[in-house]
């Protein structure tokens, strides 16, 4: 269970918070859609996740363990098991799509390519392997991306706005590469304005509104 309890966070003193009092419990299983205008502090859920924003007040539970209290050097190894994924595919164009997801594997260089990919076979790209970024379309570069991330073996993801900027066909393939992983039994939490997807593909989807967060459309559990 991903806690948020009573969670203040602000940017600007003596401005009003982004989220104010916000209190949520997302299950680390299935798909939890994050939904709100923008600007309504949906991606700060997922930097608070992994210890990238502290709250100003109130306090953020991962498994039981207080991520708003953790030290640096321990939120390295909770980010390999959460990765959270920004919008864009950050990869790097001079290197193979091979290359680009073994840089996030561990051990002797054979076997960060066979965990490299076997993320991409995961994800449906172990035939591209060894092309360029350059020559993907957006929606491929993405899912490298989530391949990229799957190599730290984690047991959840983050993902914000996955689909943005992606036209229908390649965000119709990110969505399924979502509910494969979802399929082999890897929960995630997403950030999306993506109604399309929300209503074919949520388990759950929480509504961040004037600070606070509630439950709509579907249980929570």
């Amino acid at each position: 269970m991903l806690r948020f309890t009573q969670v203040v966070k602000r940017f600007e003193p003596g401005t009003p918070p982004v989220l104010d009092g916000l209190d949520a419990e997302v299950p680390l299983k299935g798909l939890t859609f994050v939904i709100g205008k923008s600007g309504s502090g949906k991606s700060v859920l997922c930097r608070l996740a992994v210890g990238l924003l502290k709250p100003d007040e109130g306090t953020v539970t991962l498994d039981g363990e207080r991520v708003d209290e953790l030290p640096e050097r321990s939120l390295r190894p909770l980010r390999a098991r959460v990765p959270y994924l920004v919008q864009g595919p950050a990869l790097i164009d001079w290197v193979s799509v091979v290359e680009n997801v073994m840089l996030a594997a561990k051990g002797a260089k054979a076997a960060r390519r066979a965990a490299a990919l076997d993320a991409l076979k995961r994800v449906g790209l172990f035939e591209l392997a060894d092309r360029f970024p350059p020559q993907l379309g957006p929606g491929v570069k993405k899912r490298a991306a989530i391949a990229r991330a799957l190599v730290l073996e984690p047991t959840y993801l983050l993902l914000d706005e996955p689909t943005t900027g992606l036209d229908r066909e390649a965000a119709g393939q990110v969505n399924e590469t979502l509910l494969e992983l979802k399929r082999q039994g890897l929960g995630a939490m997403i950030v999306s304005h993506d109604h399309r997807a929300m209503n074919s593909m949520a388990d759950r989807v929480l509504e961040v509104s004037a600070g606070k967060a509630k439950w709509t459309n579907r249980s929570s559990s």
